[in-house]
């Protein structure tokens, strides 16, 4: 009798845990894009492409260390502060002169394509983890950039 007892406390006890393991949340990603204005002005918005956990931000962006710079291939930081907290990204981007001046401006006009993915944060930014694609405008003193990707949060 005490066997059979102890057998379904221990049967019970198990389902019981098994249900609270699969009721926790699971991480949920969530598609955004961050569009940037890094030349004059040094600014990003935060704009969800899904619903989600993310909510839109917008503030300056700082393109930090440069962690590698090697046959038109840079590797760097970038932080971006905003209203909701910070977010600092790795970004490996490479670069492709267009051969004209599209602008006038007197410098070869420049592309560039690459990967982020991101390394800490805080505020809303605080344990997402997320990675996705870049693409860069480079017009001599103007450069825009558009990161898309998926971040997930806890």
């Amino acid at each position: 009798m005490k066997v059979r007892l102890a057998v379904f406390l221990a049967l019970v006890a198990a389902v019981t845990l098994t249900s609270v393991a699969e009721s926790r949340p699971a991480a949920a990603k969530q598609r955004v894009a961050i569009e940037m204005k890094i030349l004059p002005h040094g600014t990003f918005v935060l704009a969800p492409l899904r619903a989600g956990a993310m909510k839109r931000d917008s503030g300056t962006v700082n393109e930090g260390k440069t962690l590698s710079e090697r046959n038109r291939i840079t590797t760097g930081l970038w932080t971006f502060t905003g209203k909701r907290g910070n977010l600092v990204i790795r970004e490996r981007r490479e670069w492709v002169q267009i051969g004209n001046d599209g602008n006038g401006d007197g410098t070869d006009d420049a592309v560039a394509f690459g990967t982020w993915r991101v390394v800490r944060g805080t505020g809303q930014y605080v344990l997402v983890a997320g990675s996705g694609r870049s693409g860069h405008e480079g017009l001599g003193p103007v450069w825009y950039a558009r990161l898309e990707g998926f971040l997930t949060t806890p």
